[in-house]
């Protein structure tokens, strides 16, 4: 049990009854901002509606009462206010507003329409690229604020608001916008950041820290050791001349062990400075042991059939998934996908690692590197897309307790405490830079974030602006 740090032993609930039934009146235009947000396009990859974005999110800040700026940056701006409400604390509201590309086949409506559909076993939802992740965060968060401000109170924190617009492609720039506001951030309470963290069975889960990541390109092109090196060529040659796409895949065969659908990566060193779970992790592990539901996972990850370690199951599993980094491939691009007969002059391929505690990312890319060179791969280009270490938070540090606290008085079903998500983000700017702990969770039910036919369920919104203001009051 961890220790109760509210402001009053009376219930949330009570506490912040006027604030919620605030929410519930207003609760009609607050999914028709939440749709307006989504209709407007801010694809980074693409640089698509970024500024428009921007602009609409900032204006929708001030209309709280707060100050905000539209910092520019290299690449995309971060659009950055500050609401002060003479509270005590300060929180940090960080968040995106950018989103992936929605290029995908499948759509049951147009992407950026943000229709609201009855799902089959969902109910009514808001359909829409960016609806889980994380538009439906964004403004859950500030219909929050102006749901408490018409309740006849003042937001019980001031906020800083930092959202920026790269998130999507690897948050280049927010290193150094954290390192030039770093003197006011980190005297804030801590940084906070919503989710939808309800699953398909209704139970909500909190995490307590998040992956890191080391996205790499690599490319093979004909060089010295064979292959076209000015141009792709006919197929014919094929019989005398060497192929750089056979010779990246060789080479991504070296880094793993494969038997069946498990795989086992082999590069030396990969998992060097891989640490085991703490006690306190070891324990939330096995307050896990009775609750975990593989059966969910696999409906949630589009109906997979089975994991891919045999004979593995429970809590066992969950380590797996949690303390063992992962080494995936996202693709390979080279020559024909469709008709034609070629030998192409270059082959790529995204690999995608998700780096563990107390892994650090020019290790794994040194490693990876290595590897290469050792299997006789060194014309191998390899690129660094984007990299950033994990970050841990505690139970012991108190905006996560409240975060917890909270969440377990406001979630309609059963919750759960994991030790991290296998996610990504850049917390570690905020918990490892700053030292400024990090409450990331919420409630509400959405999901298919990068996938076609996105969605947050509406009821799911009204539950996670609910949880946004259990929060707020129990820090």
């Amino acid at each position: 049990m961890t220790e109760s740090h509210g402001p009053s032993a009376q219930p949330l609930t009570r506490q912040i009854a006027r604030q919620l039934a605030q929410i519930d009146r207003d609760f009609d235009r607050h999914v028709c901002e939440v749709q307006r947000f989504i209709r407007q396009p801010s694809v980074s990859a693409d640089d698509w509606g970024i500024q428009e974005m921007a602009l609409l999110l900032a204006d929708k800040i001030r209309s709280l009462g707060a100050e905000c700026s539209i910092v520019e940056t290299d690449k995309h701006p971060i659009v950055y206010g500050r609401l002060d409400t003479g509270a005590d604390k300060t929180i940090v509201f960080y968040e995106l507003y950018d989103v992936q590309p929605a290029r995908e086949s499948g759509w049951i409506v147009p992407p950026f329409d943000a229709e609201v559909v009855d799902l089959p076993g969902h109910g009514p939802s808001i359909v829409g690229r960016g609806a889980a992740n994380s538009k439906g965060c964004v403004v859950g968060f500030l219909n929050t604020l102006e749901a408490i401000q018409r309740s006849g109170h003042k937001v019980p924190v001031n906020v800083i608001f930092v959202v920026e617009g790269e998130e999507e492609i690897g948050s280049p720039s927010l290193p150094g916008f954290i390192r030039e506001h770093a003197a006011e951030l980190k005297s804030a309470e801590c940084f906070y950041q919503p989710y939808f963290g309800e699953n398909a069975s209704g139970t909500t889960i909190v995490y307590l820290g998040i992956k890191g990541m080391a996205c790499l390109e690599l490319t093979c092109e004909g060089g010295d050791w064979g292959g076209p090196r000015e141009r792709d060529v006919h197929a014919m040659h094929s019989a005398w001349i060497g192929s750089p796409a056979w010779r990246l895949v060789q080479a991504l065969a070296t880094m793993k062990r494969m038997k069946d659908a498990s795989e086992v990566t082999v590069i030396p060193d990969f998992a060097r400075s891989v640490r085991t779970p703490t006690p306190e992790e070891a324990g939330l592990l096995s307050e896990l042991e009775e609750s975990f539901d593989e059966a969910v996972v696999l409906r949630e990850q589009g109906g997979a059939k089975c994991f891919k370690w045999a004979g593995l199951s429970g809590v066992e599993l969950l380590k797996k998934y949690l303390y063992e980094p992962s080494l995936n491939l996202n693709g390979i691009a080279s020559g024909y996908s469709s008709a034609g007969t070629i030998l192409p002059r270059q082959a790529r391929a995204r690999l995608d690692i998700r780096l563990v505690p107390d892994m650090e990312p020019n290790q794994v890319v040194d490693a990876v590197r290595k590897h290469l060179c050792d299997q006789g791969y060194p014309d191998i280009k390899v690129d660094v897309l984007q990299a950033y270490p994990p970050s841990q938070s505690s139970l012991d540090q108190r905006p996560v307790d409240a975060l917890v606290r909270s969440v377990r008085e406001l979630a309609p079903g059963p919750v759960q405490v994991w030790p991290r998500s296998a996610g990504v983000a850049p917390h570690y700017l905020f918990t490892k830079e700053l030292g400024v702990p990090m409450a990331c969770g919420g409630l509400g039910h959405g999901s298919k974030s990068h996938s076609a036919n996105e969605y947050i369920t509406v009821e799911g919104l009204r539950r996670h602006e609910r949880g946004i203001c259990g929060f707020l009051y129990a820090l």
